[in-house]
């Protein structure tokens, strides 16, 4: 792709917004994006005045959108990929081509570290969320391992999100149905604050039939069904103190392959799969308004994920079991005012992950994988400050310590590391509408007990008469040397903030972010098959997963948004490159250019919106040389939405949205990827609040 008329373009838009910079500057008010708050840095601050690259996908975006994953959510952001096709349940989320667990998932601040092959991880609910956080790049100095492509930061709805001041009860029902997979969703909640007490329950359940993947084909065994449900309780014991106690429960069913973002094949045999995954978390906060000193946040957290599977082809049972056991304690204290004000946040955290597997190889014994029992032990400590050197220049260092440990119970092996991420970040408020900043990261991911611990054949080659009348299997090699990540993350960014732009002081504003990164990883984890002769009899085939040469990760993104009353654009489009940083060869998996556009109109005085998306991605032909793909095609989509909710009358307390996506039923795959994603889909959904 000819990248020099976007290069100019870009150039174009700086010196244009600096050109009326003096202009706003002398007409600053705060805009929209500036009253943005993001709670993943760890630090409260302004969208639009932090250092790092952060995407915050609010609740009205969520209804707007109708995601049916958390991964869907974020479809549209720069440099953000959805990745093992469109099965809601396998979707996962690739920031900067880093992908699964080099990108780290929280929810409500709690680890969501379950994992185990091609098996789903993002099973939340969209619905119970207020908001999705994405910290793009290295950021294991806030949160440890496995944070090494970025963080997606989920946030979970409260009783204060619906209830207005005086308020003490309300509720909703709410259904919903798209036309792609004839996919319908009852959910419903109620809640309540009365005195120091509140609380909240949310349960949704749904029904897909297989999803149809453009010109009229079907997805086989894409159906599933599932329900999900929330409970929380929370007590503000004073005006210093607040406990929160918390439940959450998802459950999905399905008939899929054991790859999920692949088709059934010999190799890939098709499973009823159940997944269930429950959450039980106790987080209590101290934040009195008199001391500048303390306010310190206390969580434990409990996960456990279970997927078990009936391999129906096989006559097969298996079973996985991933517990977690986590606990992190921080606090944040601000010392002095205006030049030296700091503002410090320290703590420690660790967790502990166990993992079980029972693998059953009736019928095929000896070529089934060895079942895993493991644990993973984390302990951390951290430190950040922000140190303001001026009244326009703030500096921003931080620094991580973690300890590891990686056993297998049942091979009776154990492996120990440390790491240290470090941080820094300059940040120059250069004039009211213009914040610069520079900052470096190190970020590391610890190897899983799969990678380093799997046993037991891995695949087997049937019995060919004559050439392999035993057949072969492949099997798995530990390798309990294996190296964690590091990556070296630099970047830097520029965030523009005008408002009142035109001279007539129209209600307008118009935000601009840019941002460059070199992510540079070292001691990839792949998984690696030998095939020494090409399967002839008598030479072993194994599978390991080992540390390769290191790989430079560059790119570029370009977000926009210009709102005039109730008209909003938003724009934005990334760009990233992978390569092999010893033969400067181009690596698999990098997502191909992409360029979004969103623009919507709100009329009868707010009470309906009427939107538009534009996708654009590119073709792929950054691939490497022995790829069997030379080129992925480039490919558009057209989706529009609307929504209504009526602000008084007998109507209101009613929100109806409604969205075409993929209007003209694109058939198309992303970049790497081997399933056709979703063609043509009608949303729509009714909710009634009272």
């Amino acid at each position: 792709m000819n990248k020099k008329p976007l290069v100019i373009a870009v150039t174009f838009a700086i010196f244009n917004a600096t050109s009326v910079g003096a202009y706003a500057a002398a007409n600053q008010a705060v805009t929209e994006l500036e009253e943005v708050l993001v709670n993943a840095t760890r630090i409260d601050e302004s969208l639009a005045k932090s250092s790092r690259a952060i995407v915050k996908i609010s609740a009205a975006q969520l209804e707007e959108s109708q995601p049916a994953s958390v991964a869907e959510a974020l479809k549209h952001v720069a440099n953000i990929t959805v990745t093992n096709g469109p099965r809601p349940s396998a979707q996962g989320v690739e920031i900067r081509g880093l992908s699964g667990n080099r990108v780290l998932q929280t929810v409500d601040d709690a680890r969501q570290n379950a994992g185990s092959g091609h098996r789903g991880t993002y099973f939340i609910e969209p619905e119970m969320l207020k908001s999705i956080e994405v910290l793009k790049g290295p950021s294991s100095s806030l949160w440890g391992s496995g944070a090494i492509g970025g963080v997606v930061a989920q946030y979970t709805k409260s009783a204060q999100d619906f209830l207005e001041d005086g308020e003490h009860f309300g509720g909703y029902l709410k259904q919903s149905y798209e036309t792609n997979g004839s996919r319908t969703k009852t959910s419903g909640s109620i809640y309540g604050v009365q005195d120091s007490i509140d609380w909240l329950v949310f349960g949704s359940y749904l029904d897909s039939n297989n999803i149809k993947i453009g010109k009229d084909e079907s997805l086989n065994n894409s159906s599933s069904q599932g329900h999900s449900a929330l409970g929380k309780l929370g007590w503000q014991l004073d005006d210093a103190q607040r406990l929160e106690l918390s439940l959450r429960s998802n459950n999905s069913n399905e008939l899929v392959p054991s790859n999920p973002g692949a088709e059934v094949s010999r190799s890939v045999p098709l499973v009823r799969r159940e997944t269930t995954d429950n959450n039980l978390s106790l987080a209590y906060e101290l934040n009195p308004s008199d001391n500048a000193y303390l306010d310190a946040k206390a969580l434990i957290y409990v996960n456990q994920t279970d997927y078990d599977e009936d391999r129906v082809t096989k006559g097969q049972i298996d079973a996985t079991e991933f517990n977690t056991l986590g606990l992190s304690l921080s606090n944040k204290s601000i010392f002095g005012a205006g030049l030296g004000r700091t503002e410090l946040v320290y703590g420690v955290d660790g967790y502990k992950d166990t993992i079980e597997t029972v693998r059953d190889d009736k019928g095929q014994t000896g070529q089934r994988p060895g079942n895993i029992d493991g644990e993973v032990s984390t302990l951390g400590a951290f430190v950040m400050g922000k140190v303001s050197l001026s009244d326009t220049v703030s500096v921003e260092p931080a620094l991580r310590y973690d300890s590891f440990s990686n056993q297998s119970n049942n091979l009776g092996l154990e492996t120990d590391d440390s790491a240290v991420s470090p941080s820094l970040a300059l940040v120059w408020q250069s004039t009211p509408w213009l914040n610069l900043s520079a900052r470096y990261d190190q970020a590391f991911r610890a190897p899983s007990i799969e990678e380093m611990y799997s046993s037991g054949s891995h695949y087997c080659i049937p019995p060919i008469p004559r050439f392999l009348p035993n057949g072969m299997c492949n099997t798995f090699a530990i390798n309990p040397d294996l190296k964690a990540e590091k990556a070296k993350n630099k970047e830097l960014k520029a965030d523009f903030s005008f408002s009142e732009l035109s001279a007539t002081g129209a209600d307008d504003e118009l935000n601009l972010t840019l941002s460059v990164f070199r992510n540079d990883v070292d001691d990839f984890i792949v998984q690696s098959v030998s095939n020494p002769l090409m399967g002839i009899p008598g030479f072993e085939q194994t599978t390991s997963w080992n540390n390769v040469s290191a790989a430079e990760l560059t790119g570029f993104e370009i977000s926009s948004r210009y709102r005039y009353n109730q008209t909003r654009l938003s724009i934005n489009y990334g760009q990233t490159q992978g390569k092999d940083a010893d033969t400067n060869e181009y690596i698999a998996y990098i997502p191909a250019n992409k360029l979004s556009l969103d623009l919507s109109q709100g009329i009868m005085e707010g009470d309906v919106k009427l939107g538009t998306r534009l996708s654009y991605v590119a073709s792929q032909t950054d691939v490497p040389l022995a790829n069997s793909v030379a080129k992925y095609d480039d490919y558009k989509l057209w989706d529009i939405y609307v929504a209504w909710e009526p602000s008084m009358g007998d109507l209101a307390g009613l929100r109806v949205d409604f969205a075409i996506e993929n209007i003209g039923d694109e058939q198309y795959k992303q970049a790497w990827q081997t399933l056709f994603e979703q063609g043509r889909n009608m949303k729509l959904s009714a909710r009634y609040q009272f």
